[in-house]
């Protein structure tokens, strides 16, 4: 009977991870295919070419960087000034290129902007919805109109790949008002550090690398005392700049994490990430395998950095104490690192902050 309630418990788990591993597989492919629809009213010819899924964790990075996701191209037998419109469905606004149509087969890209953050902040579950184009004359002549599907991914996904590394930048978030309200909350405890420490946050103004080092210290303490942050283990399915595989992984906002009080070392490394970015000291995420925390410069020019990992919130130990056991847990794996992502370099890249 053990046998074979053994045997069925193996066969219900191998079905779970077989149909885990072909929904990933079409998780995968829905997010890197694209769709292209063809039409338009005589003399006027249009192709409409969409992706079939975006991540919307990147999306305002790419209004930022005018990235193309969205290409129309479009001809006509006589010569005709175009009103293209495109827009996403319940999560932009529309966007609309005048354009002088020709026998000449012509490309306009889009990349419409959001109709606010909240639609952002509101999508933390995937979304099925469409891309509109419209095209008109000048005259309001409708020439083309088709809605093409588009499936929204939540903006707690993070897909990770080699290509992708930057984009995590777009969780720090470090004019959240949550994370003022960190901050804030930080500077009380700075009462606390060893003499001399700042009396406020002061970030790198006139402050020695102890100085930043206090008021890193500050804000774990406040974590770990004020919003009693509690560390909740899961692997960072990550494998580097030279990995070749792609994977998923769900990751909440800062904010979030506060108000939960728990999250896993990717996002309270994030958390941690927004606080001192706010302050205007340079963090990195440091990722080794399975596991991520905290790197802070401690001087103004990146040339040298200190270290702190969220996992030592379970462990009730001050931020001086935590940043000596980061500082040792760098140098062991300094020869295993995965990768360090400076977010310093993100923003450089046009990676903001997603809200």
């Amino acid at each position: 009977m053990l046998f074979l309630i053994l045997a069925f418990l193996m066969s219900l788990a191998g079905s779970y991870v077989v149909g885990g591993l072909r929904a990933y597989a079409r998780y995968q492919q829905s997010s890197l295919a694209s769709q292209e629809h063809c039409g338009g009213q005589a003399p006027v010819h249009i192709c409409v070419k969409s992706p079939l899924a975006i991540f919307s964790a990147y999306y305002p990075s790419d209004v930022e960087n005018h990235t193309a996701l969205f290409t129309v191209q479009y001809s006509s037998e006589s010569s005709l000034a175009l009103l293209i419109g495109l827009s996403i469905q319940g999560f932009s606004q529309v966007e609309i290129h005048t354009v002088s149509a020709s026998s000449r087969m012509q490309t306009t890209d889009f990349i419409p902007p959001l109709l606010s953050s909240q639609v952002l902040r509101q999508l933390t579950a995937d979304r099925n919805t469409s891309v509109q184009v419209r095209v008109t004359d000048t005259a309001g002549h409708e020439y083309y109109l088709n809605d093409s599907p588009l499936l929204l991914h939540s903006r707690w996904l993070m897909q990770w790949m080699a290509s992708n590394r930057l984009l995590i930048a777009a969780w720090v978030t470090p004019d959240d008002p949550a994370i003022t309200q960190l901050v804030a909350l930080a500077a009380n405890h700075l009462a606390i550090q060893p003499v001399p420490a700042p009396t406020a946050m002061v970030g790198y103004n006139k402050a020695t690398p102890r100085a930043v080092r206090d008021q890193v210290d500050a804000i774990f303490d406040a974590l770990r005392l004020d919003y009693h942050m509690r560390y909740v283990q899961a692997s960072v399915p990550y494998g580097g700049p030279g990995d070749t595989s792609v994977a998923l992984q769900q990751i909440k906002l800062p904010a979030e994490v506060l108000q939960q009080h728990s999250g896993m070392c990717v996002e309270l490394t994030l958390l941690l990430a927004s606080a001192v970015e706010s302050i205007g000291l340079h963090a990195e995420m440091v990722i080794i395998p399975g596991h991520a925390f905290l790197g802070v410069a401690v001087t103004p020019n990146d040339s040298q950095f200190e270290y702190w990992d969220a996992v030592q919130v379970n462990n009730g130990v001050a931020g001086d104490s935590a940043n000596i056991a980061a500082d040792s847990e760098y140098q062991q794996n300094v020869g295993h690192l995965v990768d360090t992502i400076l977010i310093s370099s993100a923003r450089q890249q046009g990676i903001g902050p997603m809200l």
